[in-house]
């Protein structure tokens, strides 16, 4: 199996393997028997289509080219079925084979592109065996055989198209599943953000392309002043409403390219792609602006909040989220350790005086 495949494409792959493995074995043998019995046409098709397979095979072995192999494969196989309903084959069973296209077909091609297919090849082994006087046969079958040979193969093929169909249909549920599970695993419950852990996926991606790009880039981590309180007297369902609230006001407020994360409890975190830590207060201002423009209001209780802020910024230079996160967390406590309501941005010392969101960035 190949890891740079999904499960579907990993399942063809090894399908297009064993069958060209398969079919090279059993083309040979039927060659090797051909040229013993001096059926000399029908022994050098079987070769051919041997080397086709072998071909494919060792193609998609080296190039990883799986869906060119299959349809090497696949309507190779047409071309040596209907080769044997026009000869016969040996003893006039050559048509038997061709019992193994339906699966193939719709294995290889899918339901739709899959059915297409073999219509085209019942109708070019139709007008082979129905034509007017066999005039395009190297042999001759019974009517009765042909009209029961069409059929069976129709009857097989309606069972493997129904099989393809219920097959197709539950990998598409169980992916549809994988998906939402997977996406549920990224996503806080409540208000539908990024999760912690999504959150620090997306800041690695972020570090590689300061790494590669030197640009700069802003975290913001945020706190609900006094949020305890909000819990206390107006309960917890006013506090999840308003971790909801606060969530769509931030999301409205960034950028497209932004990331904003509950980072746990009513904490917030914000990425900020090629922003300094100076265009980062003025994010945080706006999103003050916002939170200073709205009120809460729970079951006819009214009330306001306030957050308090922490700025760090990476460079090329400096590249450590986790020494970034610290400095943004410490800095979040000295904006809520000098009165709340406030960000401090990144500094070069410790010296710098917290900025307060009532003044201007």
């Amino acid at each position: 199996m190949q890891d740079r495949y999904d499960f579907e494409s990993n399942r063809k792959i090894f399908t297009v393997n064993l069958f060209g493995l398969v079919g090279l074995s059993i083309t040979a043998i039927m060659s090797v028997s051909a040229f013993l019995n001096q059926q000399w046409l029908l022994a050098v098709v079987l070769l051919l289509a041997s080397s086709v397979y072998l071909l494919a095979h060792l193609y998609q072995k080296f190039t990883g080219n799986f869906r060119l192999a299959s349809n090497v494969i696949l309507y190779s196989l047409f071309a040596l079925m209907i080769y044997l309903v026009y000869s016969g084959g040996k003893d006039n069973t050559g048509p038997l084979w061709i019992f193994m296209v339906s699966p193939v077909a719709l294995f290889f091609g899918g339901l739709k592109k899959g059915l297409f297919s073999i219509s085209l090849f019942v109708v070019i082994i139709s007008v082979i065996m129905f034509f007017p006087n066999e005039q395009l046969l190297a042999t001759s079958y019974s009517i009765e055989f042909k009209t029961r040979l069409l059929y069976s193969f129709l009857t097989i093929t309606f069972l493997s198209a129904f099989y393809e169909h219920s097959r197709q249909q539950s990998f598409d549920f169980m992916q549809e599943m994988s998906n939402k599970y997977e996406q549920m695993a990224k996503l806080d419950p409540l208000t539908q953000l990024s999760n912690r852990r999504d959150a620090m996926d997306k800041l690695h991606y972020e570090l590689r392309r300061v790494e590669r790009n030197s640009t700069p880039l802003a975290i913001i981590l945020c706190d609900v002043d006094h949020f305890k309180l909000v819990n206390d007297n107006y309960g917890h369902d006013a506090g999840d409403k308003t971790l909801v609230l606060l969530s769509k006001l931030f999301q409205e407020t960034l950028r497209k390219q932004d990331i904003v994360a509950r980072w746990g409890g009513e904490e917030f975190l914000f990425v900020l792609p090629q922003t300094t830590s100076l265009q980062a207060q003025i994010v945080a201002n706006k999103i003050r602006d916002k939170i200073k423009s709205t009120a809460i209001e729970h079951e006819g209780a009214i009330f306001e909040i306030t957050v308090s802020m922490g700025i760090s910024e990476i460079t090329h230079n400096k590249s450590d989220i986790e020494n970034a996160i610290a400095k943004a967390d410490e800095n979040l406590y000295k904006a809520k350790s000098n009165g709340r309501d406030q960000f401090q941005p990144a500094a070069p010392d410790s010296t710098n005086a917290p900025i307060s969101l009532d003044a201007s960035a």
